[in-house]
């Protein structure tokens, strides 16, 4: 403990005697007119020339002449003199070293009440107890050094009490010296007290103090203090509210002193754009200063700046280079993506093995990426012998070390019973796991597994929430199930202008099917006023990805001429051929309508007969009852009595009224034995088609 306690000392000295003796070589020498001279501030009303020739000395370097002029007044007994004339001797300036010398004058001038000379002996003392009369002299000159108002006695006082060296610890005395030591402005002791404020030590928590000391330490160019200002604006601490530019504005300053931690902070707020233009070469040459200085994480992040080719060419064999510093300092992300490179072959010839012993080094100091990637290893049989049940146990204590990733493939895993023993029990943990995590796909699944669960109010509302919680992070599929929910009322009460806003917004991110949905709502004014620009504008955004409904539904606008469209068969008969080509019974019935008449395409019966037997076996009624009139009238197909009763019969029996009069007029014309036959195909369709 005595040994830290003097190199601490020590090191507390070699700091300031530069600085005391430049403090107080300007003690006033003056000559009245007879040529004597005098030491103190007291002049007489007219003065003759008077001038510090000691001073000039010394601040030229010329120290043996400074060191003459200042010991004709230390003998005088001027305590000015003595101090420096104590710390000349220390340092050797002038004369040769002396410590014991120094001693002595620093003495005589602390005896005297000097406060520079009492806070040096008492440095001193610390330093070498040995030279000291008792014990407890250094403490006693430094605190009336302190007592006295010297600020740097104040501030190794404060600093002796907050760490237990040279003083009993006492975080209360330790703030209440950092404090007066800081109102004299000493720039370390604002710095300090601004830490004791922040963080409630020795002093209530006052964040507005904190920052009112770092401000002023800051505004002496004190770089702990500028970044811990930085970092008070960043999160809104002691400040109005946060202020990403203020905090930019201080990390740059924290940075350009060389400070590691702002140089990387300045670099990621570079990379994102926060309170500064989004500027990567920028981010990189602040990355780079810090990595230069040693700081882990900025080595990996050069490294990735290198990998990704961001604010620098990008450049592989340097990427691997700033991986491997890290790497060999056992850093285990470093590790990690040293082991991504030589997996890859990106930098380095590409080496499953050394792949693998990157990994595992990192899995060793349990990173869970590494444990994934291991994992993955074991489960594929890439690089190792493939062994499932050392890939799961791996995948388990990446999971439990909170890799979303892992947590979410083992949810699936247990789920399906790929690999393991199926257990929903387990899968349904990981997966709200990786969900609480705020895994936007995790949200999606377990919304969508509540979903399926259904017919239970309460899993409905557990799928709404979850659903939520994904649309909210701009999941479009969670944006369209959490629509349905609340168009359908299940989960959530039923709400269409919230289902609006959600099937816009899955819309808005192309989701086809909300396109669609938007198009049904803002055409039959559900949950806005009617709209049929906007229903168009929806209905061919879906309709371009291949929704068949949408297609039909804007050829249906074509053929009224509705939403600003001008009334157009040609287009609508284009649409419908699209959904028809889906197998869309209506598109494929209106197509062969208007193939029927001739309009918007040229009159043909025999695409007319084809494109109704296709919506009437895809069990459309009025299809069915048109095809049945084709037959009866012969309309591109041969005259057919039984086939006219077979699909009149059809639409019948599915529910068209008006195929009724018509299949009695057909009835009239068949014997008895053509009747039975019309009936048994009409049974046989049934069957066959299994709807009736």
């Amino acid at each position: 403990m005595r040994k830290t306690l003097l190199l601490w000392s020590a090191a507390i000295l070699s700091g300031l005697v530069q600085a005391a003796v430049a403090q107080d070589s300007g003690v006033n020498k003056w000559q009245d007119e007879k040529g004597v001279w005098h030491y103190g501030d007291a002049r007489p009303a007219a003065p003759g020339a008077a001038t510090n020739t000691a001073a000039d000395a010394y601040q030229r370097g010329d120290y043996a002449t400074a060191f003459q002029e200042y010991m004709v007044w230390a003998k005088q007994g001027d305590p000015r003199a003595q101090n420096i004339i104590g710390l000349m001797y220390l340092r050797g300036q002038g004369v040769t070293r002396n410590q014991r010398t120094a001693t002595e004058w620093l003495r005589r001038a602390a005896m005297q009440g000097n406060t520079d000379a009492q806070f040096h002996l008492g440095i001193l003392y610390a330093s070498d107890p040995t030279i000291a009369p008792s014990e407890k002299e250094a403490s006693f000159w430094l605190v009336r050094s302190a007592d006295r108002g010297n600020p740097e006695a104040q501030y190794v006082l404060a600093a002796q009490y907050a760490t237990g060296k040279g003083m009993k610890r006492d975080d209360s005395q330790a703030a209440n010296w950092y404090l007066k030591a800081a109102k004299q402005g000493h720039a370390i002791a604002q710095f300090e007290i601004g830490n004791f404020y922040a963080s409630g030590r020795g002093v209530s928590r006052n964040d507005k103090e904190a920052v009112r000391w770092y401000e002023q330490a800051a505004q002496q160019g004190h770089a702990d203090a500028q970044f811990n200002l930085g970092a008070m604006f960043a999160t809104g601490r002691g400040v109005a509210a946060v202020s990403d530019e203020e905090a930019a504005r201080w990390y740059r300053k924290a940075a350009e002193q060389n400070h590691v931690e702002a140089q990387y902070n300045l670099a990621v707020r570079y990379l994102s754009g926060r309170g500064v233009t989004a500027n990567t070469g920028e981010a990189f040459r602040w990355m780079r200063n810090a990595a230069e200085q040693g700081l882990e994480v900025a080595e990996i992040n050069v490294g990735r700046l290198y990998a990704e080719g961001q604010g620098v060419a990008r450049n592989d064999a340097e990427a691997v280079r700033w991986y491997q510093k890290a790497a060999d300092r056992n850093v285990p992300l470093a590790q990690y993506y040293l082991g991504r490179m030589y997996a890859e072959g990106r930098g380095v010839p590409r080496d499953e093995r050394q792949a693998l012993l990157w990994f595992r080094r990192a899995a060793d100091q349990d990173l869970p990426l590494a444990q994934l990637e291991l994992a993955e290893g074991y489960l594929n049989g890439r690089g190792v012998i493939l062994d499932e049940t050392k890939g799961i146990q791996l995948m388990e204590q990446a999971a439990a070390g909170g890799n979303v990733e892992a947590q979410l493939r083992l949810a699936e895993r247990y789920l399906t019973g790929k690999g393991v023993l199926r257990n929903e029990r387990l899968g349904l943990d990981w997966l709200s796991k990786a969900a609480e995590q705020n895994h936007v796909e995790a949200q999606y699944q377990l919304g969508a597994y509540y979903a399926e669960k259904g017919q239970d109010g309460q899993n409905e509302r557990l799928a709404a929430e979850w659903y939520r919680k994904a649309a909210e992070q701009g999941h479009a599929a969670s944006q369209a199930q959490l629509a349905k929910m609340y168009t359908q009322g299940i989960g959530v009460s039923q709400d269409e202008r919230q289902a609006l806003r959600w099937f816009r917004q899955a819309a808005e991110q192309g989701d086809a099917e909300s396109q669609f949905n938007l198009g049904v709502f803002y055409a039959n004014g559900r949950g806005a006023p009617p709209d049929d620009k906007q229903a168009v504008v929806w209905f061919r955004k879906a309709a371009e990805q291949e929704v068949a409904a949408a297609q039909l539904n804007l050829g249906l606008m074509y053929a009224d001429g509705r939403g600003g469209l001008p009334k157009n068969e040609s287009q609508a008969a284009a649409w419908y051929r699209k959904a028809a080509e889906q197998n869309v019974p209506l598109a494929q019935l209106l197509l062969g309508v208007l193939y029927a008449m001739g309009r918007g395409v040229p009159q043909d019966d025999q695409q007319a007969f084809a494109w109704f037997e296709k919506a009437a076996n895809n069990h459309l009624s009025l299809a069915q009852y048109g095809l049945g009139m084709l037959y009866s009238n012969g309309r591109g197909v041969k005259t057919d009595w039984i086939k006219a009763h077979l699909w009149l019969d059809l639409a019948v029996s599915s529910g068209y009224v008006g195929a009724a009069q018509p299949l009695d007029s057909v009835a009239s014309r068949l014997s008895q034995t053509e009747l039975a036959e019309a009936r048994q195909l009409a049974q046989q369709w049934r069957m066959a088609n299994d709807r009736y």
